[in-house]
């Protein structure tokens, strides 16, 4: 249990109502997924006392507890959120929803950002709609993982988002480096190179790509 009230997790995700569920330091669900404040597009398992919702629920912290014990270790024990990465995006072949196929190496040219989601993950989808801001400067890679394409095709449709919507497969997991949580965000530069890396939803991830989209101009 944590104390919110003195609560470092909590204070870096900004969370000070109960009840907020992490898996080690990874938000699965926020106070406002189970009794809805913050407007329709939240409340994920509203009303809980429906019995499908708290399914839901179960199913959705189920998979966030299996994603991380395939990862081996939590995200803040394998990269902290923000650290710097000297790497470049994998050479592996992409397919987005259209069938049409991509490499990373084709997108050089402008920054890309790629975003590991789920659609079970409610903070994965606010990030996702909030990339739709970032298209005129960055390309927007969303990669989808542990989901149904149906659902996937679902929700593009409803937030109509922009940029390679695209069905993760293994060799793409393992090209990136595994999936330690969701949503977890690649910035790489012009040339394919990823400068920073973000696990997790805090309330302060959108300034922070921003700031480091800006360097990248």
């Amino acid at each position: 249990m944590e104390d919110f009230g003195a609560s470092p997790l909590a204070e870096r995700f900004g969370v000070d109502k109960y009840p907020a569920i992490f898996v080690d330091d990874a938000l699965v669900a926020r106070p406002e997924e189970f009794y809805g404040w913050g407007g329709p597009e939240n409340g994920r398992y509203v009303p809980w006392g429906k019995l499908e919702n708290r399914k839901k629920f179960q199913d959705d912290l189920r998979r966030m507890v299996e994603l991380r014990l395939a990862g081996g270790q939590p995200a803040s024990a394998a990269a902290p959120r923000g650290a710097s990465a000297a790497r470049a995006l994998p050479a592996v072949k992409l397919i987005n929803l259209d069938g049409k196929a991509f490499t990373f190496g084709g997108l050089k040219g402008k920054p890309v950002l790629v975003e590991l989601w789920a659609t079970w993950c409610p903070p994965c989808l606010s990030t996702l709609s909030w990339l739709k801001e970032l298209h005129a400067n960055a390309t927007v890679v969303a990669i989808a993982v542990e989901s149904e394409q149906g659902e996937v095709q679902r929700l593009v449709r409803q937030k109509q988002l922009p940029g390679e919507i695209v069905m993760a497969t293994q060799e793409i997991i393992d090209a990136l480096g595994g999936v330690q949580a969701v949503p977890t965000l690649f910035l790489a530069d012009k040339d394919g190179k990823i400068v920073r890396t973000f696990y997790g939803a805090p309330p302060d991830l959108h300034e922070e790509i921003r700031r480091e989209l800006a360097k990248l101009r």
